[in-house]
């Protein structure tokens, strides 16, 4: 009887070291497509401009990508919470219109599997649905 609880209380302890192998890892592994959030005392979202080009040049390797137009959002944490409610209701819905004082949240039936959204300059950002919970 003894040799079973051993053997048991190993499993035990290996399949809990995977568990939190795995939940630290997968945590540490979700990114947003193009967007970066700093989440102090002021959250900053720093995004693609989708409304400007990027900037490419002709190297002797090929085409180099130099320069990514990036766009920011600044809130509260507060306003943050309020973004993220409004982005996912947004993504249930085909076509929305959300406006606050620092950004606009839209979704529109030609876009399945985007959400866009647009600072007070008018940089315009892209969020896509399967990365929305990872808000």
């Amino acid at each position: 009887m003894k040799n079973k609880l051993d053997i048991v209380d190993w499993f035990l302890v290996i399949a809990l070291g995977f568990y939190l192998f795995m939940g630290t890892m997968t945590s540490y592994g979700q990114e947003l497509k193009g967007i970066t959030i700093d989440k102090s005392q002021i959250v900053t979202i720093t995004f693609e401009d989708g409304s400007r080009d990027k900037l490419y040049q002709n190297t002797d390797d090929g085409v180099k990508l130099v320069y990514i137009p990036k766009g920011e959002l600044k809130l509260t944490p507060k306003e943050y919470e309020r973004f993220v409610k409004l982005i996912k209701k947004a993504s249930k819905r085909t076509k929305s219109e959300y406006k606050e004082d620092k950004y606009i949240i839209n979704s529109y039936s030609w876009s399945d599997d985007s959400v866009y959204f647009s600072n007070e300059k008018n940089n315009i950002g892209e969020l896509f649905i399967e990365d929305i919970d990872k808000l």
